[in-house]
């Protein structure tokens, strides 16, 4: 049991160490931390921060824009045109040199109403 445990987390150590790992289809940095379910906090400054994201998710592909607010802090979205796994992550300072990332899982479609059938 514990030699299996050593290689899940070996396993778990290499790809963290391959530049990020993934979180519902959306690329996580190295150092990354679980706040809840959607939630993660970065060890990178904002700068850095959207540095990687600008080369793991180029906006070209992945349209961003400037999430507006009423307080100072810088935030971005980035969206995910192909809305698979996830629709999209807003990216935002949360407080000094704190920089959070919160990812938005895909709309789900309403509940389709039962067919109507022949009563017997």
């Amino acid at each position: 049991m514990r030699v299996l445990f050593a290689l899940l987390l070996a396993a778990t150590a290499a790809v963290a160490a391959e530049g990020g790992f993934k979180a519902r289809g959306f690329i996580l940095p190295d150092g990354a931390v679980k706040i809840d379910d959607d939630r993660y906090r970065l060890p990178q400054p904002w700068d850095e921060a959207v540095k990687f994201y600008r080369r793991a998710y180029p906006p070209g592909k992945y349209p961003r824009r400037t999430l507006h607010s009423q307080t100072a802090v810088r935030a971005m979205y980035i969206e995910n045109s192909e809305k698979g796994e996830w629709e999209g992550v807003n990216l935002y300072e949360a407080g000094r040199g704190e920089v959070r990332v919160y990812i938005l899982p895909p709309a789900q479609a309403p509940p389709q109403p039962p067919a109507k059938g022949k009563s017997p």
